[in-house]
């Protein structure tokens, strides 16, 4: 997927001009593609806005992942993507050999570094490496060995022996040459560990004076790693932008090799990089306040400052300082990073208003539309008299105060009116900014209003373009239980069976009414209906007991089925009633064990997980959980990756041979919610 969050930042605004300024104008068609949100609200620009899940199916194991899983809907309708190949995922994750046993103790270094030169397979020196990086400072002695495996011609010994290096700390400063030269290694979780290690070695070295070669070798770090934040995977940038948050270069040592960097203006370079940067959050913002400061740097600073929303709060006064100072097109996206950040950004209120007077009337709706984010109550005699004069901002101006009172129910009446009857418009994006602001105004909303609201975007839904039927499934999403009224009609009709069975997977329990509804389409002769169905249910979870036999039943035929969507079909079926679990599943146990020692590595995989899900206590299936569980990190579906973490985190220490996988996605996972699963497991597994 070429698409960049960024860019999906760019039409969320086009969108929300739409809504402010009345789209007097048409627009070109987006050509965005069907995403879903799979991520959590944290982060994001205009985070309480969680959009969750258009067009829906990433969120759980479908077969055609580099379409779905590699892109997940950011709360303000923006995407990343990440797109992985199958190769690359499974490369990054340690398989130890199901016939290996944790050591009855842990061997020392001298034991290790024997142990390592007899070993005989990547696998065996996999697992030796990781176990000398447990050793930290005192596996120093192995250095020589693991440079040796940082030329291995498996990627997998590779990437494990950079991440020792690295984590045996201060003591391998002498090994950063080698570990630069691994930035530009072909496969792409190499370099990622080899940007980390440098950074884990410079923490390590807590020193407050470092020699000169020390400084030189760490300087050249800074500009190799600046330069790499041009890499073509997420990963390998993400790692260059935490190592040199660690070595902390001041500004006249950073800015210039930045601004190399960011010299071409080129789209096309610079859009991944603000991407990464955005996806650090609040980390980010010292270096984006810098970018503020310089007229070149303002309006890619704007961009990735609104896509990290209330966690930007720092970079408040330097958007303040450099709206007066900035071109046009520079000072909308400043107002709408402001918007982004909201309440944590209402020192800007007087700033706003002083340009909304003097500034280019095109930025008054979007100055309004920011007054409402920021909740800023000296503007409301503004908002009243815009209101009044039933200007072309007047829908604009009624959000606003809404946003602002919440509580006063006749505003917050006005401005659904208001935005109902947008939703009429025939301009797209008119629609689509109306049914956004509907949805942030749902919040403010009694149960049975929402519920109307949900009736109402459902009609909407039948008939909207296509990224109004994206935003639509969104808003109903954020309804959760009081949005599942409007599905029970949406899953009758043909033309919206799938898009209302991704609403449901993604609302999940809260959608347990329609679990009748769905098990009747389990019959349907489209499998990729069918496939949806199984998705919707294993979200909805235990209670679609009623549809375990029937799902029993497809996992039993689909096996036999050896194409693809057999595959997919078997493999969602399992996840599914893994999800329904004990009782309803047992009689699912037979079949599930038989596949749990499947050749097919991702089908053991989530049948393991299955079983463990139904019968927790199962103590013989652990010997064969971890290995697999560990596999399942690499798998492209984000549902099967939280999964695995969960487990995984639950087995605790006897899990401590996925550690090097969990850190990887802990650190890299494009995803944000599985980042931090996988941090809360690795806890787990790592507690004394």
């Amino acid at each position: 997927m070429n698409s960049f969050r960024i860019l999906g930042s760019l039409w969320a605004l086009v969108v929300l001009i739409g809504f402010i300024s009345g789209c007097s104008q048409p627009k070109q068609d987006s050509g965005t593609a069907s995403v879903t949100r799979t991520d959590s609200a944290e982060g994001g620009g205009a985070a309480e806005e969680q959009k969750a899940g258009s067009a829906l199916g990433s969120m759980s194991p479908s077969g055609n992942s580099n379409e779905s899983a590699a892109v997940q809907q950011e709360p303000d309708g923006s995407q990343i993507a990440t797109a992985l190949s199958e190769e690359e995922r499974r490369r990054s994750v340690v398989r130890p050999s199901v016939s290996e046993r944790p050591e009855a103790r842990e061997l020392n270094i001298n034991e290790l570094r024997e142990k390592l030169s007899a070993a005989t397979n990547p696998d065996a020196v996999v697992k030796v490496t990781d176990s000398i990086g447990r050793l930290r400072g005192q596996g120093r002695s192995a250095l020589p060995d693991l440079l040796k495996l940082t030329a291995d011609g498996d990627p997998r010994v590779r990437w494990h022996a950079a991440r020792s290096v690295g984590l045996i700390g201060e003591d391998a400063v002498a090994t950063i040459p080698t570990l630069l030269t691994l930035l530009q290694d072909a496969d792409p979780v190499v370099a990622t560990q080899a940007a980390a290690a440098i950074g884990h070695i410079r923490e390590d070295d807590d020193l407050k004076s470092l020699s000169d070669a020390d400084k030189e070798l760490y300087a050249d770090a800074v500009t190799q790693l600046v330069g790499t934040l041009v890499h073509n995977d997420a990963r390998v940038r993400r790692a260059c932008l935490r190592s040199l948050r660690t070595l902390d270069p001041s500004p006249e040592q950073l800015m210039p090799v930045v601004d190399t960097v960011f010299a071409s203006q080129d789209p096309a370079v610079i859009l991944p990089i603000l991407q990464s940067i955005a996806d650090m959050g609040s980390e980010a913002v010292p270096f984006l306040v810098e970018r503020l400061k310089l007229p070149q740097g303002r309006f890619w600073a704007s961009v990735a400052i609104t896509e990290i929303g209330p966690g930007a709060a720092g970079a408040t006064q330097a958007l303040i300082e450099a709206l007066p100072e900035s071109e046009l097109d520079e000072q909308l996206h400043e107002v709408f990073a402001l918007a982004a950040i909201g309440e944590g950004a209402q020192s800007a209120g007087e700033a706003l208003m002083k340009l909304y007077g003097d500034g280019d009337s095109s930025l008054q709706g979007p100055i309004l539309y920011a007054i409402g984010k920021l909740k800023y109550r000296e503007a409301e005699p503004v908002l009243t008299q815009t209101v009044a004069e039933g200007s072309p901002l007047s829908a604009t101006a009624a959000w606003a105060l809404a946003k602002i009172h919440p509580d006063d129910p006749a505003l917050v009446d006005d401005a659904v009116k208001r935005m109902r009857a947008q939703c009429q418009s025939e301009n797209v994006f008119e629609q689509a900014a109306a049914v956004s602001a509907l949805s942030d105004l749902s919040a403010y909303m009694e149960a049975t209003q929402r519920q109307s609201l949900g009736v109402f975007l459902g009609d909407l839904l039948e008939d909207a373009p296509e990224p109004v039927q994206e935003t639509v499934a969104a808003a109903i999403v954020r309804l959760g239980s009081e949005g599942v009224p409007a599905l029970v009609s949406l899953l009758k009709g043909t033309e919206t069976q799938f898009l209302a069975l991704g609403i449901t997977s993604a609302i999940g329990e809260s959608a347990a009414e329609v679990v009748p509804d769905i098990v009747g389409l389990l019959d349907s002769k489209d499998d990729e209906i069918v496939h949806e169905a199984i998705l919707a249910l294993a979200a909805i979870g235990s209670a679609s007991a009623p549809a375990s036999d029937r799902v029993l039943t497809i996992l039993n035929e689909s096996v036999q089925n050896q194409n693809e969507l057999g595959t997919r079909l078997h493999y969602a079926a399992a996840y599914c009633l893994g999800r329904i679990g004990s009782p309803a599943a047992m009689k699912a146990l037979p079949r599930l064990k038989e596949l749990s020692v499947s050749s097919d590595g991702m089908q053991a995989t989530v049948a393991i997980w299955a079983v463990l899900q139904i019968t927790p206590d199962d103590q013989e299936q652990f010997e064969n959980a971890v290995p697999l569980l560990t596999e399942a990190l690499a798998s492209e579906e984000q549902t099967i990756r939280l999964e695995a973490i969960i487990a995984l985190g639950d087995l605790g220490p006897r899990a401590k041979d996925a550690v090097p996988a969990m850190e990887l996605i802990s650190e890299d996972d494009p995803v944000r919610t599985i980042r931090l699963a996988a941090q809360q497991a690795l806890e787990k597994i790592q507690a004394d």
